[in-house]
């Protein structure tokens, strides 16, 4: 079945990247040990965008973020900057001198989730700013993860798609169910994964991806992951998107945004038919739609965070 499988995947592959006009590497397949049983892993390698941001001009544009303190808001920031107030460290000679210094020191000296908790605090959790970030950690601790469902709430997750810094290339393993039985061996798979790539970057995760994960982990007994930090690009998509896109969808980002629609892709919620007409039949055709449609996911949100970043730091 590997090998069937191994066929079906690599041509998927090559037809769909062809199409969309992104290059990638031969897909392989093989079956995956953990302490619970075996799963299979389907893995491919893709160009990985080219983003580099300097911590030190992310912070210091950060930095200009007047709103920050309490009781400037968006007029009161307007009239600071027609008086030449263009950073926290212009508000020294104010009332506002006390509160800026103590986040001027946040911002300087603080870790990124101590900065990302200020700008949450603040009601800024989704500011398209803090996704810099994610070009400034270490490239190997990101992951970009996206998961499949059967549909319903506590149903099993089918599929798990994790793409992970690999030099200039982003390598991509999917582990795959053949049978509902897999799920746990897929969930520590997985878990491992989060362990050693503790940075998340997913497309609606925080609200889905994550605690439906986490949700499947305790169905089992198993401990929920936690990432260090997590980058959930709809709603920072949903900023500086949302008045020029019919609406936010993955799909319609990667369309409008990235040039890079899909063709013949399989509508999300029909992958649960898919994956019960494979059970049903035995046939190992339809997970290739899954597979693809999962792969598709995760290099975009690769493609995505670049784009964010680039469009909020220029060449920073």
């Amino acid at each position: 079945m590997i090998q069937a499988l191994e066929q079906t995947f690599t041509q998927a592959l090559s037809l769909r990247t062809a199409a969309a006009g992104r290059r990638s590497s031969k897909a392989e397949v093989w079956e995956t040990e953990t302490p619970n049983g075996s799963c299979l892993a389907v893995e491919s390698v893709h160009p990985m965008p080219d983003v580099f941001l300097a911590e030190e001009a992310l912070r210091e544009r950060l930095m200009q973020e007047l709103s920050l303190v309490r009781g400037i808001g968006p007029e009161r920031e307007k009239m600071c900057r027609r008086r030449g107030i263009q950073t926290l460290d212009d508000l020294r000679r104010t009332n506002w001198k006390a509160e800026a210094n103590e986040i001027k020191e946040i911002i300087r000296n603080g870790s990124p989730k101590e900065i990302i908790r200020l700008f949450t605090n603040k009601g800024r959790g989704a500011d398209p700013l803090l996704t810099g970030f994610g070009a400034v950690v270490p490239r190997g601790d990101l992951l970009f993860f996206d998961i499949e469902t059967l549909g319903m709430v506590h149903s099993p997750i089918i599929l798990f798609g994790c793409g992970v810094c690999d030099g200039e290339n982003l390598r991509v393993t999917q582990y795959l169910l053949r049978n509902i039985g897999e799920e746990l061996p897929a969930l520590e798979a997985v878990a491992d994964t989060m362990r050693n790539h503790p940075v998340l970057v997913t497309y609606n995760g925080r609200s889905f991806d994550l605690p439906f994960t986490n949700n499947r982990l305790a169905y089992y007994g198993e401990r929920e992951c936690r990432p260090n930090l997590h980058f959930d690009l709809l709603h920072p998509s949903r900023r500086l998107f949302r008045a020029d896109l019919p609406d936010c969808c993955l799909g319609t980002v990667e369309e409008y945004v990235l040039g890079c629609g899909r063709e013949d892709d399989l509508p999300g919620y029909l992958v649960p038919v898919y994956y019960q007409r494979y059970l049903r039949t035995g046939n190992p055709e339809p997970l290739k739609e899954i597979v693809d449609h999962n792969r598709s996911d995760v290099t975009s949100l690769a493609l995505l965070l670049a784009k964010q970043t680039e469009m909020m730091y220029g060449n920073c």
